[in-house]
């Protein structure tokens, strides 16, 4: 995690160095031809398995404050299966209008937050790879980290995918400092198939390692080998850290039930092609932030140079979710805003939380940096 933003210049040094080397994933290639395996950076069961986005404090005279605001994060899981196998090409060609509708442009609709980001990409539990995840991130190195996945997974076995255990990933292994305040983050995955009503034992150690019980209860959350949780409720968990979505791609599989009946039908999008991610992402956020409306929706993405007819198409895909579930929360309007205290309005939610700095620690940049 570093301190700047994701500029044109950074990512287009990742991107020529992918592109001169074939393929946005040419790093993970070359390791898979090695026999490295995944890189420890979007390894799931690298760096402590728990994936933190945490946001920046610096010590100022006896207390602390925050340089880019509160941490939010975005988790995009994408499909590499398949007929979805270009996603991470996909991903990464619209990486740069993906962050600035969200973070950095002047109308960004999560502006006031630092805004990091995590890829995760999912296969079929007969694939070599079943999940991968990148760090949360706020710079080149999300571009970075999508070199580092794998290729495209065969997508064969038991006749679904299995993005179970991203979902897992998510709802139990990840700490975000939005959540101290009581609002959430956002969380997509997209594909094109259904999903097992099932967690395998034998798959988490798989994809985490053997200490994922562990690292799942030091999270703060209550697990045992003998009380694996289905889908559904990975699902019912990850709504309460997370404002979660399938965004569903209509290839002829008729799988929305699936996902409506997980995630319920206000959550569940349909969107026609991958291309239109980072424009349905936004348009889902910024309903639910408050900052859009659907009287305003059209004209937003309309002036992101996608054209009225495909941002009236997306006006119709998103009109139905939960219009403003985020804005509508308690602590919505007193979150500090960009180099704020931690908690201007006298609140108690941060300073009891688990990663809140610890008295004592004397403004140590090495011990307090990050919340």
């Amino acid at each position: 995690m570093g301190r700047g933003v994701l500029s044109d210049a950074a990512y287009n040094r990742v991107a020529s160095k992918a592109k001169a080397a074939g393929s946005a994933t040419h790093a993970g290639e070359e390791r898979r031809r090695m026999g490295l395996g995944l890189d420890p950076l979007v390894d799931p069961a690298g760096h402590g398995l728990i994936r933190r986005s945490l946001s920046w404090l610096e010590p100022k005279d006896d207390h602390f404050i925050l340089l880019r605001g509160v941490a939010i994060l975005e988790e995009t899981r994408l499909d590499t299966t398949g007929s979805m196998g270009n996603n991470v090409e996909i991903a990464m060609k619209v990486l740069p209008t993906t962050y600035k509708l969200l973070a950095t442009g002047k109308n960004a609709v999560l502006q006031r937050y630092d805004t990091q980001m995590i890829t995760s990409i999912f296969g079929d539990e007969q694939d070599e790879c079943l999940l991968a995840r990148s760090q949360a991130e706020m710079d080149d190195r999300i571009a970075e980290q999508m070199t580092l996945m794998p290729p495209r997974n065969n997508g064969w076995g038991n006749g679904k995918e299995d993005p179970q255990y991203g979902l897992f990933a998510g709802a139990y292994l990840t700490q975000n400092s939005i959540n101290d305040y009581e609002l959430k983050g956002y969380d997509f995955t997209i594909s094109d198939e259904p999903v097992p009503d099932y967690i395998d034992e034998g798959n988490l150690i798989r994809v985490f390692g053997p200490t994922v019980f562990e690292k799942v209860v030091e999270n703060g959350h209550s697990m045992s080998k003998k009380e694996i949780p289905n889908t559904k409720q990975v699902v019912t968990d990850l709504l309460k850290r997370a404002h979660a979505f399938f965004l569903y791609v209509e290839t002829g599989h008729h799988c929305a039930g699936v996902w409506e009946r997980l995630f319920g039908r206000e959550r569940v999008i349909t969107i026609p092609n991958p291309q239109f991610l980072p424009y349905v992402k936004t348009a889902a956020i910024g309903l639910t932030e408050g900052v859009l409306d659907l009287q305003t929706v059209e004209d937003f993405l309309a002036d992101s140079e996608i054209g009225q007819t495909n941002a009236r198409a997306i006006k119709r895909a998103v009109a139905h979710i939960p219009i403003g579930a985020q804005a509508a929360l308690p602590n919505f309007s007193k979150i500090p805003l960009k180099k704020g205290d931690i908690w201007p309005m006298g609140g108690e939610s941060v300073k009891n939380s688990p990663s809140a700095p610890k008295k004592g620690s004397g403004g140590k940049k090495k011990d307090s940096m990050w919340l």
